[in-house]
Formats: C-alpha cells, sequence, structure tokens
C-alpha cells in the first residue's frame, strides 16, 4: 500500500468516525427532548423551593405518626404502595396526581402531611410536595428516610 493510499483511508476512516459521532449526539438530544430530560427537562428545584418544604427525621416522623398528628401521604407507585405502606397512610402516586387531585379535596388544605418515598434516593415525594404546595396545602413536611428508614425500624406497617 502507498503512502498516499493509506492517507486516504485515513482521512475516510476520520470522517466516517465523524459522521458517527455527529449522528450520535443529534440522536441525544432528540431523545432528552422526547423524554424531557437533560437541557429539555423542567428547571431543577432552587434553594428557595428547597427551604419552603421542611422535612422530617426518622424520629419526627415516628413522633408525629404515634401522636396522630400527620397524614402520612405515600408518593410511590400504586403497586409499591400495594406491596407495603406505613400503616393509615394514603396512595398518592406521584406520575397519577393529575388524576387523584380532584379525589383529594377532602383532605383540609391546613392538615399535617407528611410525604414519603422508597428512601433517600427517591425524589418523587419531594415533586409530591411541590403540587400539594402549589395546590395550597400548607403543612406539609417530606420524610427523605421514606418506606426504607421506616421498615429497617419496624414501625407499624401493612399489609
Amino acid at each position: 500500500m502507498t503512502m498516499q493510499g493509506a492517507k486516504s483511508r485515513f482521512r475516510i476512516a476520520v470522517t466516517e468516525a465523524l459522521m458517527i459521532t455527529a449522528a450520535a449526539i443529534i440522536l441525544g438530544f432528540v431523545y432528552t427532548a422526547v423524554m424531557g430530560k437533560g437541557l429539555f427537562g423542567s428547571s431543577p428545584a432552587t434553594g428557595k423551593e428547597a427551604v419552603s418544604l421542611p422535612s422530617v427525621t426518622y424520629e419526627e416522623a415516628r413522633d408525629l405518626y404515634l401522636k396522630g398528628e400527620a397524614l402520612f401521604v405515600d408518593a410511590r407507585h400504586t403497586y409499591d404502595f400495594g406491596a407495603g405502606r406505613i400503616k393509615g397512610a394514603i396512595s398518592v402516586p406521584l406520575q397519577d396526581f393529575d388524576t387523584i387531585r380532584p379525589m383529594l379535596s377532602i383532605i383540609p388544605k391546613d392538615r399535617a402531611l407528611v410525604i414519603y418515598c422508597d428512601g433517600a434516593d427517591c425524589n418523587s415525594s419531594r415533586e409530591l410536595a411541590l403540587k400539594l404546595k402549589a395546590d395550597g396545602y400548607t403543612s406539609i413536611k417530606v420524610f427523605f428516610g421514606g418506606w426504607t428508614e421506616w421498615t429497617a425500624h419496624g414501625q407499624p406497617r401493612e399489609p
């Protein structure tokens, strides 16, 4: 093979690699736009929102539960709620919020609510709390330890 032939093959390979890379980038942007993620997702929470949503520790959640001072709201999927939940909790799956919203009108807007999901890695509780706050609920707390921490301490659950 001549030096000229090797250079030509190298240029073709580099051109093909650049075209594949450009196609991957375009497909990535299309995917994130369709899925509403990344640059095309809703804006990340600001510090202001985080401050307006107080959280509770496991001990505070347990005390609120034992005193009957709060309604516990499970933000997990319906399947997870059915498999096990904090005893007495109601199910308001984040993804079904718009469907369930009319039924929530029976809960007084000033009722103390403790929102939870699976645990510290789950943001559904925080997102649901923001939606409830936007709907006018005034006494919302997020239990970030959630179902994982509750069950680890052997607290009341059902079924």
